[in-house]
């Protein structure tokens, strides 16, 4: 009895109460902190290449989304649309929905980036609003997009969507795999991923863009492992509704603004004299092609002879390159070697030359205005012959070929070619033909109310995975080409980040050990030191 009343008992427990307010002051310091920095995104992003944090660029984009934009590109007013429910105007807005809960996409690293990224976007923009969906559980509350995008949904998939407009991305695709084996994660994508949804669920109008099948062209736009066509996948997040059409079944959506023939293997139907036929594919293409419409034709070096397609090329000024070997009769494509222009060995993945004038320039303006353009490259790639009814003019104020007939005119130009320096194989030999080789080439034909476009590339992997990297310029061309001559109202091109370095290189690894030894021990320090210095005090008090 007489201890619980003694100066050390009684002072003891002062220290020892003393003790437990700090400590609880501390955690209770921590809890505030920790809830002020969810809510309003504090951290600092230390990694190297800047993962966690919004790119200058991507706002720029943004700031198009949600607002209407001067010349200089500042903020003028908010962008408005009219509710068809009420008839009333409201500001535009978009909802980015995750389907995974909160904490479990900040367990786990990949689902992080994401996260960060979406948190980052609405600190930025009011009217980006974030829903957090447990599919595990509830998996009917996202039914809704997958009917409308026809794009399956699982626990990791991410969905943008603004009104009656969606766009569903799964994980793997808002990030860079490895080309060698297709599973080992090199980078983020994200930021090119999302901001090109925002756009495309926020346009006034969708437009559409149909690819044609019945023509072998599935086997390079349906890869067998399912892994989605890269050139379908652009066309899809440049904001268009991407959908099949088999000319000979069906006729094109008069709403349709653009068609890609994409490695045809067999020839389009035509008319024919014999009378087997009364469908004509080619017909279709070139009513569709009266109108202010685009068509997109990329070949490769194994193209076979199309006769009825390539006589419809020959009208647009566009011919494959081909060799016929005098001694054999064999025809052959050109396959184009730069080896001085390279990025591999055998000299088959050509950087390409940019057009500097006309027509062609206007598709690569936007890299070319950098400081440092990026390479365009053409892997194993034919080439582009002017058909013979075109002469070309190159004492123009921009190279091109023009050609009139029965009161049509075309202009053909050229956007990417090789260097001088390329060579051109038929078969195994060298060709006795000089360069540079016409790589890809945009032909506007002149409409009493605009113009008609046909753009050809003479490389299918101009349009693979590994070349629409955004380390390449393939994908800034190909974007922008949806945007200028198919009608789609955005072109989002941002750079991905690559996984380099995946240390914190702000500080050295021995500041940061220090930094951790001074936070973690001098504050229990202060508080021990305070304690004995009160026990001591009030004991000799």
């Amino acid at each position: 009895m007489n201890f619980l009343h003694g100066k050390k008992f009684r002072y003891g427990s002062v220290s020892v109460a003393l003790t437990v307010v700090i400590i609880a002051a501390v955690i209770l310091l921590n809890a505030i902190f920790t809830a002020l920095s969810e809510k309003f995104v504090w951290y600092i992003d230390m990694t190297a290449e800047e993962i966690y944090t919004l790119s200058d660029e991507a706002k720029v984009l943004l700031d198009q989304v949600f607002y209407n934009v001067d010349e200089d590109g500042k903020r003028v007013s908010p962008r408005k649309y009219v509710d068809t429910a009420t008839g009333e105007e409201r500001d535009v807005e978009a909802t980015i929905i995750f389907c995974s809960t909160k904490d479990t996409m900040e367990a786990e690293a990949t689902q992080r980036y994401v996260l960060y990224t979406v948190l980052e976007m609405a600190k930025e923009y009011d009217n980006i609003k974030i829903k957090y969906v447990d599919y595990l559980t509830n998996p009917s509350a996202v039914s809704q997009y997958k009917e409308s995008s026809g794009q399956s949904i699982n626990a990791y998939s991410v969905i943008v969507t603004s009104g009656t407009q969606s766009r569903v991305y799964s994980l793997s695709s808002l990030f860079m795999l490895d080309s060698s084996d297709s599973t080992s994660i090199v980078g983020y994508n994200g930021e090119q991923r999302l901001v090109s949804a925002l756009h495309a669920v926020t346009q006034v109008e969708t437009p559409i863009a149909c690819y044609t099948i019945g023509h072998g062209e599935t086997d390079s736009l349906i890869p067998s492992d399912s892994s989605g066509s890269p050139i379908l996948t652009l066309l899809y997040e440049t904001g268009y509704d991407v959908r099949p059409v088999d000319l000979s079944k069906e006729a094109l959506p008069e709403d349709c603004s653009l068609v890609l023939i994409f490695d045809p293997q067999s020839d389009f139907m035509d008319i024919d004299s014999t009378g087997i036929s009364d469908i004509s594919e080619i017909d279709k293409l070139k009513v569709f092609l009266d109108q202010k419409k685009s068509v997109m034709v990329f070949f490769d070096y194994e193209t076979p002879t199309l006769p009825n397609l390539e006589a419809f090329l020959k009208e647009w000024g566009v011919e494959i390159a081909r060799n016929t070997d005098a001694a054999s009769g064999v025809t052959s494509n050109y396959l184009i070697k730069d080896q001085n222009n390279s990025f591999t060995a055998n000299g088959l993945t050509n950087v390409a030359t940019y057009a500097e004038t006309g027509l062609g320039a206007s598709l690569t303006r936007q890299l070319r205005s950098s400081n440092y353009p990026k390479s365009v490259v053409f892997q194993y790639t034919s080439a582009i012959k002017s058909s013979y009814t075109y002469s070309y003019d190159e004492t123009n104020e921009c190279e091109y070929g023009t050609y009139y007939s029965n009161g049509v005119q075309r202009d053909i130009y050229d956007v990417f070619t090789s260097s001088k320096e390329a060579v051109a194989l038929g078969g195994e030999k060298e060709l006795d033909v000089e360069g540079p080789f016409k790589y890809m080439t945009v032909t506007r034909e002149m409409l009493d109310d605009g113009y008609s476009y046909l753009l050809a590339c003479a490389s299918t992997d101009f349009a693979s995975a590994g070349a629409l990297d955004s380390a390449y310029g393939n994908h800034t061309v190909l974007t922008r080409a949806c945007h200028e001559l198919g009608g789609a109202q955005i072109s989002v091109s941002l750079d991905a980040k690559y996984f380099t370095d995946t240390t914190i290189d702000s500080i050295t690894t021995a500041a940061a050990n220090q930094y951790t030894i001074v936070l973690t021990v001098v504050p229990a320090s202060i508080i021990f030191i305070a304690g004995i210095y009160i026990m001591v005090r009030r004991k000799y008090a």
